[in-house]
């Protein structure tokens, strides 16, 4: 084709096909032109495999070239003057099919370059060339060197002089690197000269260079050496010329259990790509060092030492313990703590840390593969279970809570899936993650993270909500939220249940002057807006004139689905319904945040003296707004009288999903059976 052709003889690897099943669907397409029609270029010798860039117009470039005339005659070559040319590309310092040309080629290429007269035309074609001819170059791109503009003004250029060996990872604002720089003056004479720097991208450590510096480290990678020229205001104490090196760059990760930055670990040196410790393996840990913050060693630190133990059994101290999971086999890391109570432990002879900030210097020299729940059998899961359920306990009374709370949580989580357990093991699997789930809540409750522990115990009262436990740490982490409501609520609960309660009751005075606190404060605040609101309008200020009435904006939709919730069924006497459910608004499966429903007079009334009895009806109904985000909704209806609470035994569902501001309504009947 005429698109084909002006690329010349081309090889066909380079025009993107295959000798290999010439006869397919592929032989008829046309690569797109890369030069316009009046440069035509043939590949000579292709350049390395490993290379893949190709300068961009700025770029300094360095070429070996000979050119002819179509006859052969050759009237330039840098070969005969043994130096190759170097310029900038893109800049018009060259003939214009130069230009096009080479920032097609990749460094070591060799290419031929036929050129018509109007793209021959430049700054190095000799004057006994005439104008009107086309010429062939037979073009070799030596090497080049990338030039970037940094920040877009002409004020400082970098130019790169050493590819980086690392990853495709880039410094970040805020990340730590490793790196080497020299400042020179205009006449190359050295200014300063640092090696092997730590450094804080943004952190202000160079004065009025930092600004060139971070820039410069945010577009680089590691092990890659560039040269910056300054000029203007990027000049600083005479610096004009900097060459910077990025030796490295840290991983920085918070392993802290609970994501709280408490346990910050800084990568030293990579390690071997063979997966991480977990709970229950045996590792090696060399211990390094242990410092404070400016580097001074700990009193009482034993010296350098390997620790031999089973990751989460409490043999080292939670620092240690959270670092040493998230490290590969031969990883070498700094672990800074900022909580002394994280870095204590006699392992290190380091029973007590004053230090407000503890770093560790460490190296994971080995650890066992660990081993694999999922592969026991369901006896062996449920044993397995029960001792990491011990360990916990253990963990707890000795007040390491957060190991606790991670024994716990990996309890619950080998027992996830006990579908295809037998009845026995299901039921001890039941139990255990029944207990570890408020053993859950009850580390939240030590932790004061009150939201968790929240959650925690609702979980377990969604299926058991007279479990007096649930309901007492429940009523601790309403406490801590400052929800005294529900915290007396679930407190009055605790000692309907259990009247000898003697935390419960201990408690009690606690959540009810916290609550009077609250109201007296909230009264207080509310008086105060009242007189604020009384004065709005004093006779002394002039009215100021109503403003015109504009229309009103359109109501926001609703998001809410009025469902009327019926039922026929009698009841005896002292007896009525109620209705509980998932949604929080039908009380999250509590009985006591159950909703309460009202029993329906007859529709029919007899006439007076007509000596008929009203028809009988039991009918009982409510209303209540749920959000359409619940979607399907289940609930039951219960039974409240003077001999206790009645669960009937299977459940109703109605979808509120995408119903919002409509009505929906539900005529249901008591289904019979035992309470779950």
């Amino acid at each position: 084709s005429s698109d084909l052709s002006t690329l010349g003889e081309l090889p066909r690897s380079y025009c993107g096909m295959s000798d290999i099943g010439s006869d397919n669907e592929f032989d008829d397409f046309t690569p797109p032109p890369t030069l316009p029609p009046g440069v035509r270029k043939e590949v000579i010798k292709e350049a390395d495999t490993d290379t893949y860039e190709k300068p961009t117009p700025g770029d300094e470039v360095k070429v070996d070239y000979v050119g002819k005339l179509e006859d052969g005659t050759e009237f330039d070559s840098s070969h005969s003057r043994d130096a190759p040319l170097v310029f900038t590309l893109g800049k018009g310092q060259v003939v214009k099919g130069w230009d096009l040309g080479i920032a097609t080629m990749k460094k070591g290429e060799v290419a031929k370059f036929t050129l018509q007269p109007e793209f021959a035309c430049g700054a190095n074609l000799p004057p006994s060339v005439p104008s009107d001819v086309t010429v062939i170059f037979t073009i070799e791109l030596v090497s080049w060197i990338r030039k970037t503009d940094l920040f877009g003004d002409g004020g400082v250029i970098k130019s790169l002089l050493g590819e980086g060996s690392g990853s495709w990872d880039r410094p970040k604002k805020g990340g730590e690197v490793r790196m080497s720089m020299k400042t020179l003056t205009a006449s190359g004479a050295t200014i300063d000269e640092q090696s092997a720097v730590d450094y804080t991208v943004g952190s202000e450590k160079f004065g009025s260079l930092t600004k060139v510096l971070d820039k410069a480290l945010r577009g680089m990678k590691a092990g890659e050496t560039v040269s910056l020229e300054c000029s203007g205001e990027y000049v600083c104490d005479g610096a004009v010329k900097i060459e910077l090196t990025l030796e490295d760059i840290y991983v920085i990760d918070d392993v802290s259990f609970r994501k709280d930055g408490s346990v910050i670990k800084k990568q030293l040196r990579k390690g071997e790509p063979s997966g991480r410790p977990e709970d229950g393996c045996k590792i090696a840990l060399q211990v390094e060092s242990a410092t404070d913050d400016s580097g001074s060693p700990l009193p009482g630190f034993v010296g350098q030492k390997v620790l031999s133990v089973h990751c989460g059994d409490g043999a080292m101290c939670d620092a240690l313990e959270c670092a040493a999971v998230a490290m590969v086999r031969s990883e070498r890391a700094v672990i800074t703590c900022t909580d002394a109570a994280k870095a204590c432990h006699p392992s290190l002879g380091l029973a007590e840390v004053t230090a407000n900030v503890v770093k560790f210097t460490v190296q994971l020299l080995d650890f066992e593969k660990p081993l694999k729940t999922h592969a026991m059998l369901d006896e062996d899961r449920v044993t397995y279970a029960a001792m990491q359920k011990d360990a916990g306990a253990t963990l707890f009374k000795n007040k390491r809570f957060e190991l606790a709370l991670e024994k716990y949580k990996k309890v619950v989580s080998d027992l996830k899936d006990t579908s295809k357990f037998s009845d026995d093991c299901k039921k001890q699997a039941h139990e255990l993650c029944k207990a570890s789930e408020l053993n859950i809540g009850a580390c939240y409750l030590k932790l004061n993270d009150f939201n968790s522990a929240l959650t925690s115990c609702c979980k377990i009262l969604k299926d058991d909500h007279c479990n007096i436990k649930a309901l007492f740490r429940r009523a601790k982490a309403n406490y801590g939220r400052a929800d005294y409501t529900e915290a007396l609520r679930d407190l009055d609960r605790t000692l309907e249940l259990d009247p000898d309660n003697s935390e419960a009751k201990a408690l009690l005075p606690h959540i009810k002057r916290a609550a009077k606190k609250a109201d007296n404060a909230s009264k207080s605040t509310f008086s105060k807006m009242c007189k604020g609101f009384g004065t709005l309008d004093s006779p002394r200020e002039k009215k100021a004139p109503e403003p015109k009435k504009e229309e009103e904006e359109p109501k926001e939709p609703v998001d809410t689905v009025a469902v009327t919730f019926r039922l026929d069924h009698k009841l005896e006497d002292g007896e009525h319904f109620r209705v509980v459910g998932a949604p929080e608004v039908l009380g999250n499966w509590e009985a006591d945040r159950s909703v309460e429903m009202r029993k329906l007079p007859p529709k029919y009334e007899p006439p007076t003296g007509s000596g008929r009895k009203p028809p009988e009806q039991h009918l009982w109904e409510t209303m209540v707004d749920i959000p359409q985000g619940e979607g399907k909704v289940e609930y039951k209806y219960l039974i409240r009288g003077p001999g206790g609470d009645r669960l009937e035994a299977n459940s109703h569902r109605v979808n509120v999903g995408g119903m919002g501001g409509s009505r929906q309504r539900c005529l249901d009947s008591w289904t019979s059976g035992p309470m779950p």
